[in-house]
């Protein structure tokens, strides 16, 4: 388990999800000798319009997920992620040993059943060992984005930004071949976006980078939407999303 845990949220069997993981846990531990898969599934109690704990109930189980944490990992059983879905919240556990999932059992009851949470624990099988914290809980570049986006307008934010006022804001981009360059260059001014530079030379690492701007707000949705149709972009032409930035934009007294 590491200390860097972030989360985004996306659409699970048709329902919007947080999907909260823990990114660098590959890097923490052998994931070799953790081989099985668990899973703690409890029913939220009083479910918010989109499925979520309320404010009091979601410090609660944040509470005793913590506490679960900390008694499994003794027993060398890390968690990786959780989901809320749907009046749900499931937890994601990887074991040495097929009979650890007892332990959680356990563990998981005298922390979530014995205070009136339906508690349902679960193997899951995988096709590829870790394929399902690989394939499914850990984000792709779309969600590794919206991450850095949050990150971004709440620095806006604290700066007292007016979100939804439409300023330029600049993006860049890398590609492997000049080639892929143009090509892009050519498809996203077709979306009204201007390109403020681009190098003709490689650059130290060896690639080809392109800074674009447009008029767009910046708070989180018109970002995530503006980042994501340049991501899209650029992999259809092998580059490479690489941020942006934005001047701040008081609010009017």
């Amino acid at each position: 388990m590491s200390d860097n845990w972030n989360f985004y949220i996306d659409i699970v069997d048709d329902h919007l999800a947080s999907i909260v993981v823990d990114l660098d846990v590959t890097e923490e531990i052998n994931i070799k000798k953790y081989k099985w898969l668990f899973s703690v599934k409890i029913t939220i109690q009083n479910p918010t319009e989109i499925g979520n704990p309320g404010e009091a109930e979601d410090e609660q189980i944040g509470e005793w997920e913590y506490d679960l944490m900390e008694r499994l990992n003794q027993e060398d059983i890390v968690q990786v992620g959780r989901i809320t879905t749907n009046g749900t919240r499931e937890f994601f556990y990887y074991a040495k040993k097929e009979k650890h999932g007892k332990i959680i059992e356990q563990q998981a009851l005298a922390e979530f059943d014995r205070n009136g949470y339906e508690t349902e624990i679960s193997r899951i099988e995988e096709e590829e060992p870790w394929s399902f914290y690989s394939e499914f809980l850990f984000p792709d570049e779309y969600q590794f984005q919206q991450m850095s986006n949050r990150e971004l307008v709440e620095l806006l934010e604290n700066e007292n930004d007016d979100l939804e006022e439409p300023r330029k804001v600049e993006h860049w981009i890398e590609f492997k071949a000049l080639d892929n360059l143009k090509a892009f260059e050519q498809d996203i001014q077709n979306e009204g976006f201007t390109t403020e530079s681009f190098e003709q030379h490689r650059n130290e690492d060896g690639t080809y980078s392109i800074t674009i701007s447009r008029e767009d707000g910046v708070d989180y949705h018109l970002i995530d939407s503006v980042t994501d149709t340049i991501i899209g972009a650029a992999q259809q032409h092998n580059g490479q999303y690489d941020g942006w930035e934005s001047p701040v934009i008081l609010k009017k007294k």
